[in-house]
């Protein structure tokens, strides 16, 4: 279990110093505005602390909520493929704000189809034998965010392939 640190000194911290606790959680970890502004009032900071030391990391561009939901995107897609809804709900629980996410989306979602990623997620469950059903195979899809649409258009060849064995 991680024991937050709070400045101890009997002075109260500096700015810099609370410059330099963000720049370390940034070194540490990728993190959006939200991330910090929380991290640096968990560690006591105040609000005008809190607010000089944003507008510092992002005129030092260690802090860039766009650059970060990108990263994120392109990350979270190639190592688990998901659909739109999925990637929208984990972009908002880091703290991305609404239209940074939209206009994420967008990009991510240009450079590969849901379909292809839906696609790809049926390929992975077809090699580790977890999805024997159909239904089995839409409800993976679903839970990752893919939409009706594309769970049908994908599913389609499948039951084509079943009735023609049965």
């Amino acid at each position: 279990m991680a024991v937050s640190r709070r400045f101890t000194n009997k002075a109260a911290p500096s700015s810099d110093q609370w410059l330099q606790l963000a720049v370390r959680a940034l070194a540490r970890s990728d993190r959006t505005t939200t991330q910090v502004e929380r991290l640096l009032a968990a560690k006591g900071a105040s609000p005008a602390h809190i607010r000089a030391t944003v507008r510092r990391l992002i005129a030092l561009r260690y802090l860039d909520d766009a650059a970060f939901a990108a990263r994120w995107a392109d990350r979270r897609l190639a190592r688990m493929p998901m659909g739109r809804v999925r990637l929208q709900e984990e972009l908002l629980t880091t703290g991305c704000p609404a239209d940074i996410v939209q206009a994420t989306l967008r990009a991510a979602y240009r450079k590969v189809s849901e379909r292809d990623l839906a696609i790809q997620v049926i390929a992975t469950a077809g090699r580790t034998s977890s999805v024997q059903t159909l239904g089995r195979v839409a409800r993976l899809l679903n839970q990752r965010g893919f939409d009706e649409d594309t769970i049908e258009t994908v599913m389609g060849p499948l039951l084509q392939e079943e009735r023609r064995s049965s």
